[in-house]
Parts: C-alpha cells; sequence; structure tokens
C-alpha cells in the first residue's frame, strides 16, 4: 500500500485560511476577499499553532496582503522558539489593585460624587468581559473603585511606553494592546485572564470619545465566545469633564458609572461561527451600552 505524502506545510496554511470563512483558499487569495481581520489572525494564529505547532503571537501579521504572505511568514516562523520568560499571564499583573482601590475608593466617592449603579449584574464569579464606553484617562481608577471584582484592564500600549507609567498601569491591573494592528500578544493575555475566571475590561470603541459613542469592535464578544464568558455591559458618563484630555489634574466633578445586565455567552468553537455571532453580540452590547450612556447624560 503506498504512502500518503502529508501535504505541504503551505497547503494546510491555506485550508485553515478556507475554515475561517468557508471559502477556497490558493496562494493568490487575496486575504481582502475572505474578510481577514484582526479577529481572523487570532483565529489563524489559535489554528496553527494547535495543528501546526508554529507560535505566530510575537509575528506581525497586519500589513500581509495574500493568502501566499501567510504562508510564507509561518513557513519563517515554524522552528522558531517562543521567547524565554514570555508569560501567557503577566507576573504581578493587578498585584496592587486591591490597595489602590482601597486608598481611591473613598477619595473618588467623596471627590466626584461618584454614583455607582448596578453592581448586582456583576456575575460574582466565572469569567466575564466588562465593556465600556471610554471618555477618559480617569476611566482606569474609576471602574477599578466601581467594580465588586478585580479587573484586567486591555489599555492603549501608549500608557506603557515609559518605565513608571508601565510599572504603574501593570500592577494597576493592565496590559498593552496596540491599536491598529493584529496584536496577538494582547488576544493571548486576554484569553488567559478568562481561562483563570476573572474580568477583563475592554473599550469596543477601541478609542478615547468622550461626548460620542463610535461603533462598536467586535473583539470583546469574540473573547468571550472563545471562552464561554459573560459579556457585561457598562457606561461611564462625567470622566471626561472631570479630566479632559491633555489635563494635568482633574476637576470636582460628578461621575456615574452603571452595570447592566449580563449577557450570557456560549462557547462557540466554529471559527467561522464565532466571527459571525460576533458581530451579532457586539450589535446587542452597543445597544445597551447606549442605552445606559445616555441615560446618565439626561440625568447629568
Amino acid at each position: 500500500m503506498a504512502i500518503q505524502e502529508q501535504p505541504a506545510l503551505a497547503d494546510r496554511v491555506y485550508a485553515l485560511l478556507g475554515e475561517l470563512d468557508a471559502a477556497e483558499v490558493g496562494s493568490d487569495t487575496e486575504l481582502a476577499a475572505i474578510g481577514f481581520d484582526s479577529l481572523a489572525a487570532a483565529e489563524l494564529a489559535a489554528a496553527v499553532q494547535r495543528e501546526l505547532g508554529v507560535d505566530l503571537v510575537d509575528q506581525r501579521m497586519a500589513g500581509l496582503r495574500t493568502a501566499r504572505e501567510v504562508a510564507d511568514l509561518v513557513e519563517r516562523t515554524a522552528g522558531v522558539t517562543a521567547p524565554a520568560g514570555r508569560d501567557a499571564y503577566p507576573r504581578g499583573m493587578g498585584r496592587l489593585q486591591a490597595f489602590a482601590g482601597g486608598v481611591m475608593g473613598p477619595f473618588s466617592r467623596w471627590w466626584f460624587s461618584l454614583d455607582v449603579r448596578g453592581t448586582e449584574y456583576m456575575p460574582r464569579s466565572g469569567p466575564v468581559v466588562l465593556c465600556m464606553n471610554h471618555e477618559s484617562l480617569l476611566d482606569i481608577p474609576i471602574v477599578t473603585v466601581a467594580s465588586p471584582r478585580q479587573i484586567r484592564m486591555m489599555a492603549k500600549q501608549e500608557l506603557f511606553a515609559k518605565p513608571a507609567g508601565a510599572r504603574f498601569f501593570h500592577e494597576l491591573g493592565g496590559f498593552p494592546v496596540q491599536r491598529g494592528g493584529f496584536d496577538l500578544r494582547a488576544v493571548e493575555i486576554g484569553l488567559e485572564v478568562l481561562r483563570r475566571g476573572e474580568v477583563l475590561g475592554m473599550y469596543p470603541e477601541g478609542t478615547r470619545t468622550p461626548g460620542v459613542l463610535l461603533p462598536f469592535l467586535p473583539g470583546a464578544a469574540w473573547l468571550a465566545l472563545s471562552t464561554g464568558a459573560s459579556l457585561v455591559p457598562f457606561a461611564i458618563t462625567g470622566a471626561h469633564a472631570a479630566m479632559p484630555k491633555g489635563a494635568k489634574f482633574f476637576k470636582r466633578v460628578p461621575i456615574r458609572v452603571e452595570f447592566g445586565s449580563a449577557i450570557a455567552v456560549e462557547r462557540e468553537d466554529d471559527p467561522a461561527r464565532r466571527r459571525q455571532r460576533a458581530l451579532q453580540l457586539t450589535e446587542a452590547l452597543q445597544v445597551e451600552v447606549a442605552g445606559m450612556w445616555n441615560g446618565g447624560r439626561v440625568a447629568d
């Protein structure tokens, strides 16, 4: 009996790409034609690690145009050992959050007349993706004070540019994400946070947008679908007035925050269905956040 040859590595990569969009993929397939975005990059990285044993987390995938370029990247990376000391869950992340919350809590409630609503909607245990609008740099400490559970926060990379700032945000519970790119390292950390049954905080708008609510990106919903975590909407109002962009000090302005009802999410293992379901969940999530956010502005 003839021995069946194993398919070339490139062919296996094309097959994995095809599974993301239920499409036939060849070397000349344009990635844009199969909707290759940040979610698809995360899906592919997980599949390549699982099926081929190739670690793409530290590889740059943004800017690739064709399936052949993806296959070339996988071929170059095959056999490359992941950097020593890279932890899926950074050591010491959030170790000072409880202390900081204890110190900042009484001050925030007094100085900002902090009005916290809906804490009963936060699940008392299990993985949660807390999805919030983004008004100000005050958002991170305010949500830390308001939440009944500790949070690990995905925050823009620029906050970690200087050693002092990186140390502060790391120990407060933050980890960096590169905006505008396929940051597979941030995805790896986010998934590990949820696998540990913790709360992951995210800004689905992708950037700070005081006074307006931008369309939500589907990353938060995708992470929930990948792990079976609940989605909890969260709205904050007043933080921008208290500390506008560029301000060095915060003003004594009332801030209101509200937790919405948790959205139960079942884990979805099929890549194509998971991406589609993420889009649907994201729409529902934005409706919930927008309702609370608008309500808070009217109240103000």
